[in-house]
């Protein structure tokens, strides 16, 4: 497996989230003692919004799936972002705005040179690159999914989802995975 950083300690502490997010609330959070580079910058002057906070802090605690929708523009991934940075957790975010193809999620075999000889490599994608550690993806622009992109990640979004990796002989569990969404996804039920 690759490691572009190093990750935080094992390490972790109890805080009150009343203290970090300054909202009203008794709940006790954990957040890392070390640091990362992937973990990011906190903006002293945000202000958490409540309801949206406790939905993100649930995520972490519980190594579940959180869908933050709303409007352009309206802080949705950086919401995800200041509540990780307050814990110090590592982010990766992903934008599906089409450009993403599924090897660069998933990974693909490359052509290497090893002691002057040409051969195969499978290099991991950010999906297995992040679930490697400990990482909280954040699925940005999730409406914006290409079909061939969304059926990679459909399946670990499932309940007791994993990402199969059949040519590696690897199954990957998901663990705190973001999506941000502009519009509400009601499948078959939109009218």
């Amino acid at each position: 497996m690759t490691t572009f950083a190093p990750a935080p300690t094992d390490e972790f502490e109890s805080v009150s989230a009343r203290r970090l997010f300054d909202i009203d609330t008794d709940l006790t959070v954990t957040r890392f003692l070390g640091d990362s580079p992937h973990v990011p910058t906190i903006d002293t002057n945000y202000r958490f919004n409540k309801p949206t906070t406790l939905a993100i802090l649930a995520g972490f605690m519980h190594d579940s799936r959180v869908l933050v929708q709303g409007m352009h523009g309206t802080g949705k991934s950086s919401h995800i972002e200041q509540v990780a940075a307050r814990l110090r957790w590592p982010v990766m975010r992903v934008n599906l705005d089409g450009q993403l193809g599924r090897m660069d999620l998933v990974g693909k075999d490359s052509v290497v040179i090893r002691d002057g000889q040409p051969t195969t490599s499978f290099q991991e994608g950010v999906i297995p690159w992040a679930m490697g550690q400990p990482m909280a993806l954040i699925l940005d622009e999730y409406d914006a999914g290409r079909p061939d992109v969304m059926f990679v990640i459909q399946r670990l979004l499932e309940q007791n989802g994993a990402l199969v990796l059949p040519d590696q002989n690897r199954v990957i569990q998901p663990i705190r995975i973001f999506g941000c969404s502009q519009r509400l996804i009601l499948s078959d039920w939109e009218t």
